[in-house]
């Protein structure tokens, strides 16, 4: 770079005429008085000095004002930069200043203050560093680097230089190739076989041909291509850049495909997995199925889209739907029968902090298991409040002495061919025993809970989740109603499995199918007693007066949510706010509520709604998850006050998304 002293020659203009008239005086002074001569020549030295440092601040001065580089009469003398360079180029004082441009810079940015956003960025990401930058409609390859400036007489100082290279057209390509790029969808009708049963045989033809119209005819809106596969399933294509069209529009298919009508029939819903990415057909088509399981795993009516480890959710704005599953329940129940008469020994486990559900879950395992003549422990490593009572009543049983097994001795009497069932949870983070599932080799689970985009158990060889099921318990009962030797269960787990359907119900209030009473009964057939069963969850005084002020001290949050605290010094708080969530849903008005406490240094949310609100969402929002009606999170490291907070903003969020 060229040299950098005009300012200085500018400000010692007539400097060679100064210099002699101080050698005049001082030899003028030496011949009157060699100590006058003395006198003159520091007062000359002392006077040049101080007139230099009035010249810099002078020159100091005008920079302030932006016109000292700017300043051609300044610069032409000994600075300057190629005319021929082409590329923009620019040089910047420390402070970020533009001091100096070039043509193609002064075209690029007439205005010198549309080029300041690109050197905040550039100040930002550091010298020596190339980044994208975005200004007026064109995007650039930008870069600043210091440099050294040497003055005439000597002086070192530093200057910034910026760089701008176009590649306006290459981001164009990038941006053209990334919205053609192929995506995959399928594409489920969850309860097409449910609407078939409401129709005339011949009325059916008509509602496949106008569902496949109206498919079509999607497709064909969205440049995309549409096939059927199988009867209830289909395959499409479109392009990425059509994909982000849908998303802007809701996928409205789903509406569409809701309000058909060939005659009176339940309303059809549809689920759609879509798959971005990888880098070939093949991956977008595994992440395509991924994304239409997880839909369908989490109640179907839904639209999931997976790019990477990235999930988006559309949809979702009526329950789980519940589809016959009989002839699904007796696969299973004769899958699970092999699997555990193959095993040399059973390992059942629910999730941490166990419930009626997951408990009762257990014990019907272990009757099978008993069926079978085959060893079948449960492992837990402690008892929760909420299984007290029953743990306590099979303590009195004689023949649960050693049905339980803590993490140690289950990993000592655990071989090749050990069976691991886990209940009520498909997440591996969640298990009772962490350490027992890596260690198994063959893993069966049983859930009824919507489905997580983390911690999955993807190595189950048997998996039964259906979460438009009641309960696990529901599902364990299927189980044996199917298999096809008749399995005698004693009282106190037919009490447990009972148990754990109504507590997952609400007395049978919510997410209950013809299936769950046909469960039920089949308990009640087998000795479950609904006194005993009632009995369990009966709460002391302390606690209901906890539960009292909870629903006391709620807070009405955007005139239909209720959020309140339980007290923590009861022991039974998670437990307890759950069933305060429950009551504050008898309230009118009231659509959703959020009941939390705190047990050590977590907070306990537990979710409630009667399904205007799908708080399974909200509570996913904040690390949780569960049913549309019924969802609950934990969050660490925060007080109650914060937590409520968290739950405002989660039901903000929730809520900008539904009116968007």
């Amino acid at each position: 770079m060229g040299d950098m002293s005009g300012r200085h020659k500018k400000i010692r203009k007539g400097g060679p005429v100064g210099t002699a008239i101080a050698v005049i005086a001082v030899c003028v002074g030496c011949i009157l008085d060699v100590r006058l001569g003395i006198g003159v020549a520091i007062g000359a030295l002392v006077g040049y000095f101080v007139w230099s440092m009035l010249g810099d601040g002078s020159a100091e001065g005008e920079k302030d004002t932006g016109r000292a580089f700017l300043d051609r009469e300044v610069l032409q003398e000994n600075f300057s930069i190629p005319k021929n360079m082409p590329i923009p180029y620019a040089v910047l004082d420390m402070r970020g200043h533009i001091l100096m441009v070039n043509e193609k810079f002064a075209e690029a940015f007439p205005d010198m203050a549309m080029a300041e956003p690109i050197v905040e960025q550039l100040r930002k990401s550091g010298t020596g560093k190339t980044i994208l930058v975005e200004a007026e409609g064109k995007y650039y390859e930008a870069m600043l680097n210091p440099c050294d400036v040497v003055a005439e007489n000597g002086a070192v100082g530093m200057v910034l230089n910026m760089t701008l290279v176009d590649v306006t057209k290459e981001q164009q390509l990038i941006k053209q190739l990334n919205s053609s790029e192929t995506v995959i969808g399928m594409l489920f009708l969850d309860n097409l076989e449910d609407v078939f049963d409401t129709l005339a045989e011949d009325r059916q033809p008509l509602l496949s041909a106008v569902v496949d119209r109206k498919l079509t005819q999607f497709a064909t809106d969205t440049n995309g291509v549409m096939r059927k596969l199988e009867k209830d399933r289909y395959i499409f294509l479109i392009s990425k850049g059509d994909l982000e069209n849908l998303k802007e529009k809701k996928f409205d298919i789903m509406n569409t495909v809701r309000e058909i009508s060939v005659g009176e029939h339940i309303p059809m819903t549809m689920s759609m997995g879509i798959g971005i990415g990888g880098g070939s057909l093949e991956d977008a088509m595994q992440s395509a199925k991924a994304a239409l399981d997880l839909a369908l795993g989490r109640g179907g009516d839904q639209v999931v889209i997976q790019e990477g480890e990235k999930y988006l959710f559309y949809g979702a704005k009526g329950g789980e739907m519940g589809r016959n599953g009989r002839i699904r329940a007796r696969v299973k129940a004769d899958a699970l029968w092999e699997l555990m008469g193959a095993s040399s020994s059973i390992l059942v486990m629910g999730h941490r902090n166990a419930d009626l559900d997951s408990l009762g879950s257990c014990m019907g395992i272990c009757a099978i298991a008993r069926a079978m003549d085959k060893k079948c422990r449960i492992v837990m490593n402690e008892v929760s409040i909420g299984i007290k009572r029953i743990h306590g009543a099979m303590a009195e049983n004689g023949h649960y002495e050693t049905a339980f097994i803590k993490e140690k001795e289950a990993m000592k009497e655990m071989d090749e061919k050990t069976l691991v069932i886990v209940v009520d949870t498909h997440r591996s983070s969640m298990v009772e025993s962490p350490a027992v599932l890596e260690a198994a080799k063959k893993i069966v689970v049983f859930d009824h809970h919507r489905k997580s985009t983390m911690d999955f158990i993807e190595q189950a060889v048997l998996l039964y989740h259906e979460p438009y099921a009641s309960s696990t318990s529901e599902l364990v009962t299927e189980m044996i109603q199917h298999i096809g030797k008749k399995i005698k269960l004693r009282p106190i787990e037919a009490d447990a499995l009972l148990a754990g359907i109504t507590v997952d119900t609400k007395n049978f209030a919510v997410k209950t199918g013809a299936i769950t009473f046909d469960a039920a009964g089949f308990l009640r057939r087998n000795g479950a007693d609904s006194i005993r069963v009632r009995m369990l969850f009966q709460n002391d005084i302390e606690s209901y007066k906890a539960k009292a002020a909870a629903v006391r001290d709620a807070e009405l949050y955007r005139e239909c949510m209720a959020i309140s605290a339980c007290p923590s010094d009861v022991e039974a708080s998670t437990l307890i706010a759950a069933q305060a969530a429950d009551d504050l849903m008898n309230v009118t008005g009231i659509k959703a509520s959020f009941v939390c406490t705190k047990v050590g240094d977590t907070i306990f949310v537990s979710a409630r709604s009667f399904g205007d609100i799908n708080v399974q969402r909200i509570m996913e929002k904040l690390g949780g998850g569960g049913h549309y009606t019924v969802s609950g999170a934990q969050l660490k490291g925060c007080t109650l006050e914060e937590a409520k907070t968290q739950i405002r903003q989660a039901i903000d969020a929730y809520l900008e998304e539904e009116t968007t």
